[in-house]
């Protein structure tokens, strides 16, 4: 492709030939000609078969670009993540360097790609999954409830909200900062927007203002896993050494360098993606240590309480119908009309929330009825006459498209699953199966 082919922002041509040797910069011209890549992620909690998933996408990983996973059964039960292959390499950096137990923010976290990935390797860690705009903060739930995650509290607030929260409480900040874009091109078929130098030191003081707040909550000791989808030096190693100068930070080697990236220019410690490598789309990406420091004091949070013993004793009741697993009254929390489940130790109390572990249940009135994350979320294995259909089932197609079918199921609320993992829940009457799949996600 000819980079007069482009028809893209001048300065945005500019910055890539002063970025790339001109045969650097000739086969990223050439890349663009391609179709992006996305590769299908697997979920640890869902274990599915290889060759249903494979089935269900025409290709694994690496999904065929006329493939539409979003329509699999498989997929709708949280067996996989569609990401780009380099946000996928990215998201899988922190991981390792996470304590046991650790507490883990992500500041900008929807649709929830690294989030998941993370708290879904380290199920033993706590994480907040933070997105400021509320219509994206719902589609970062929807993707938590769907990967089944127990570990993990949803919230939307604005950075400097929640570094008041949450002062010093973290042992790990993912801040994969809102940016330019650049690296998206292919993905969103040539329509990112301004391009221009305006626009790229905007988006810079942007990001400048959000790791400010990141390093606010971050305890001393703590990593920080800085990305962003864009090329340009301004928003990416320039912001690496303004940490470095004015907080102290420490640039990290990855345990996990994927093969196909680069290192960053000045910083060999960060990792930076090119579609020309063949890794995916354009990436950066750096892991940073704060130096120790004087403890801060982070905010006390004090615990939440249920709605009394009444409607502790109707979920336990209800959910003993469902699963042989023993769900501790001590653990559970009002919130709204409902119950969460969270950790024994659970350490997010003050934060407002739109989800803080598991939603077990709803009321209607003084009657629970079991919630959709609690569905995605339970333990197969546990699960008390689970009705089990392969993907292409036409049971499943039925579900899935929010209507009733026969189901030869003790009557009573059950959690059905397909290939062995939980999907979501129906209600069995009389060999019918009354549909509970949320409206908002049947296909149609």
């Amino acid at each position: 492709m000819n980079v007069g082919d482009l028809h893209i922002n001048n300065d945005f041509i500019k910055r890539m030939r002063e970025l790339l040797s001109g045969d650097d910069f000739s086969a990223y011209a050439e890349a663009l000609n391609r179709p992006p890549v996305r590769l299908a992620r697997l979920n640890p909690l869902k274990p599915a078969p290889i060759s249903l998933i494979s089935d269900e996408t025409g290709d694994f990983p690496l999904l065929a670009p006329s493939a539409k996973p979003g329509k699999g059964a498989l997929h709708a039960a949280g067996a996989y993540y569609v990401q780009e292959p380099a946000a996928a390499a990215v998201a899988g950096l922190i991981a390792p360097f996470l304590p046991q137990g650790g507490k883990v923010l992500d500041m900008c976290a929807a649709p929830g790609g690294k989030i998941t990935a993370a708290a879904a390797e380290r199920p033993d860690c706590e994480f907040v999954a933070n997105e400021t705009v509320f219509s994206r903060a719902k589609i970062l739930l929807s993707n938590v409830e769907r990967m089944g995650l127990r570990n993990c509290t949803v919230t939307s607030l604005r950075p400097d909200s929640l570094s008041g929260y949450g002062a010093g409480l973290f042992d790990a900040v993912i801040a994969d900062v809102p940016c330019s874009g650049e690296g998206m091109l292919r993905k969103t078929g040539f329509e990112s927007g301004d391009l221009s130098d305006e626009c790229v030191n905007a988006c810079a003081a942007r990001a400048e203002k959000i790791l400010d707040e990141c390093d606010k909550c971050l305890a001393g000791g703590g990593i920080l896993l800085f990305s962003t989808c864009t090329f340009n030096i301004r928003e990416n190693e320039d912001q690496v050494l303004r940490l470095m100068r004015e907080y102290g930070y420490e640039p990290l080697e990855p345990e996990r360098r994927c093969e196909k990236s680069r290192c960053g220019y000045g910083i060999k410690q960060a990792v930076r993606f090119f579609p020309q490598d063949g890794g995916g789309e354009g990436h950066f990406a750096c892991l940073l240590k704060k130096p120790n420091s004087p403890e801060q004091s982070a905010r006390r949070h004090k615990r939440g309480s249920a709605h009394g013993d009444k409607r502790i004793s109707a979920v336990q009741k209800m959910l003993r119908q469902i699963t042989n697993e023993n769900f501790d009254a001590g653990r559970m929390l009002a919130q709204g009309e409902g119950l969460e489940y969270v950790s024994s130790d659970y350490p997010f109390y003050s934060f407002p929330a739109l989800r803080r572990g598991i939603r077990l249940a709803d009321f209607n009135g003084d009657r629970a009825i079991p919630h959709h994350h609690f569905a995605t979320a339970a333990n197969a294995d546990l699960l008390i006459s689970s009705p089990d259909y392969i993907p292409s089932a036409k049971e499943i197609s039925a579900y899935l498209s929010g209507n009733e079918f026969y189901c030869d199921a003790p009557d009573g609320y059950r959690v059905l699953k397909t290939a062995g993992i939980t999907l979501g829940l129906v209600k069995i009457s009389g060999s019918a199966a009354k549909n509970r799949y949320p409206k908002g996600l049947r296909f149609t």
